[in-house]
């Protein structure tokens, strides 16, 4: 037993070995990494030349970039400030589109309006073509008086029928084998001009409405716009009296025909094209008399 208590004290009290120690390795390590005075300048004045090297480059680049952050800036700005407005020129547009409409409609309704004045003062006027230039006279309202009875045969008191005024229409004097300007006559009584329409035309149906070689016709006077109108049934009227259907054009401008025991009153040239598809069948031109001419004004 007290040999083995001398061993332990032995170990004991051994000193430890110096390379052991944690605070030496530490230092030991301190001084292998220290940089000379000479070496930190170096290192110093490299860090320095890098940074001025890569503030040299990157100076620019930092400008470019300001300057088209701000160019952005002002584009976001005038865009905003172009978004405002097209949506307050949208807002005015809608309710201008509106407003034209309405306009759109008055405005329609109101040349119908004048239209239709303007008709009304032609009821008791009426217009007659073929006549030839010079064979009024210097005297034209005192010619027409005596020639329109005697021409169309009417009865009348003192031979003589009341006018007045008539004045051939404001062309140019057409040249010796060029069609004679119309003459448009203003009736004294409405009832004067119903007669001599009436008259034309059942003359013209026995073919015996000439003068001087010349065919003459007598058609209600109308306004332009109205004739215009009537001017775009002339194709179908053309094939109305091929198939010997018959037909009259109605005020203003209205078409009524009637193909076998059918009647209709069409107000567009594609509406009586397509009566006459569903009921050309049934026509027999050789037993139906033809139309007599339309009594409708010639535009001048």
């Amino acid at each position: 037993m007290p040999r083995t208590a001398k061993k332990t004290e032995k170990k004991d009290s051994s000193p430890t070995a110096p390379h052991d120690s944690p605070e030496r390795c530490e230092g030991e390590a301190s001084d292998d990494f220290e940089l000379s005075p000479a070496m930190a300048k170096a290192f110093q004045h490299m860090t320095e030349t890098i940074s001025k090297t890569i503030d040299a480059k990157l100076d620019p680049l930092a400008e470019v970039v300001h300057i088209h952050s701000q160019q952005l800036e002002n584009c976001k700005a005038r865009l905003d400030e172009a978004e405002r407005r097209i949506a307050s020129a949208e807002e005015l547009a809608e309710s201008m589109q509106a407003r034209v409409l309405t306009l759109e409609s008055q405005v329609a309704s109101l040349t119908e309006h004048v239209d239709d004045l303007e008709n009304r003062g032609r009821r008791k006027n009426i217009r007659i073509l073929g006549l030839p230039e010079g064979t009024e006279g210097s005297n034209t309202v005192p010619f027409l008086q005596k020639w329109i009875p005697e021409f169309l045969h009417l009865q009348t008191k003192g031979g003589y029928i009341k006018i007045e005024r008539a004045h051939r229409t404001l062309a140019p004097r057409p040249g010796v084998k060029e069609r004679p300007r119309p003459m448009v006559v203003r009736m004294h009584n409405f009832g004067d001009k119903q007669r001599i329409l009436d008259a034309s035309r059942k003359l013209s149906m026995d073919g015996n409405l000439r003068f001087e070689n010349s065919k003459i016709s007598f058609y209600q006077d109308f306004s332009a716009a109205v004739l215009r109108k009537r001017k775009e049934f002339d194709s179908v009227k053309h094939h109305l009296q091929e198939i010997g259907a018959r037909y009259a054009m109605l005020y203003p401008a209205k078409l009524r025909v009637t193909i076998g025991n059918t009647s209709k009153v069409l107000g567009t040239p594609a509406a009586v094209s397509e009566f006459i598809s569903e009921k050309e069948q049934h026509v027999r031109p050789a037993a139906i008399e033809r139309s007599p001419p339309d009594n409708s004004a010639i535009e001048s």
